[in-house]
């Protein structure tokens, strides 16, 4: 590696790349699978959020299910960029958002950048907010109303801190997310599966399967950019399928 590489990839502060050996890829064997794809668990656990329990069903019920082509799109494209992602890892020994504080300016203003967008997306305590009306129902059997307010405020409070807690007394955080997330799937995809066994027709299973091409049960015919549509909930949709936005590059810390 010449001298010039070196100055261009830490000119922004961070230490030049070294040469070395690539490490030697995990066995897989038996349940080792499982241990393996560890940090994958964690991308999907996070990834099942507003754009599969709220944009989701809401674009679907507007326009059906022929804009499942959206999702197949929106998914192909985040295949290749975390395919290209971890080949950069594999190929340098830092996440890829390492690689990108490597530009110019420098690293600080990027660092800045990324935590403001990871921030914007993620970081907001929504998700234990939108959890605290599901937590309230459980147990009061009914839903929350405008007298509810400040206890749903108080569960969505105590629902964060006790994931902040949670994460902070772990000694091995990636461990504790990954069992957590394997739990969360289970249960999540086991129940689904159930309720769609019991409650779906035969013709909404046909109609989502042959949505990921685009293609409209009811025309008969393909239905790609639907009259009238909303395209902010569209595009929210694209977006919030799969992990979406910064959350592709959490894996990469594994």
């Amino acid at each position: 590696m010449t001298t010039e590489t070196q100055s261009k990839e830490s000119q922004s502060g961070l230490a030049p790349w070294n040469e070395a050996a690539l490490p030697a890829p995990p066995r897989m064997h038996r349940l080792n699978i499982l241990a393996v794809v560890g940090p994958g668990v964690i991308l999907l656990g996070v990834s099942i959020g507003s754009g599969e329990w709220l944009l989701g069903p809401a674009a679907f019920i507007q326009y059906g299910l022929s804009l499942l082509w959206v999702t197949t799109i929106a998914v192909g494209l985040q295949v290749v960029l975390n395919t290209e992602l971890i080949r950069y890892t594999l190929y340098t020994g830092e996440p890829a958002l390492t690689g990108f504080l490597r530009t110019r300016p420098n690293a600080g203003f990027w660092s800045g950048f990324y935590a403001l967008l990871w921030f914007l997306q993620v970081g907001w305590p929504g998700w234990a907010g939108a959890a605290a009306s599901a937590i309230y129902f459980l147990f009061f059997g009914q839903l929350a109303g405008e007298r509810n307010e400040q206890t749903v405020y108080l569960i969505g409070v105590a629902t964060f801190l006790v994931c902040v807690i949670t994460l902070l007394i772990s000694q091995h955080i990636e461990r504790t997310l990954e069992v957590f997330n394997w739990i969360l799937l289970f249960f999540i995809f086991s129940g689904l599966l159930i309720l769609g066994i019991m409650f779906v027709s035969p013709q909404t299973w046909l109609a989502g399967a042959v949505g990921f091409v685009g293609f409209d049960v009811q025309s008969n015919s393909f239905v790609l950019l639907p009259e009238g549509a909303d395209w902010q909930l569209i595009a929210a949709f694209a977006v919030y399928s799969g992990a979406g936005g910064v959350v592709n590059l959490t894996v990469l810390n594994w």
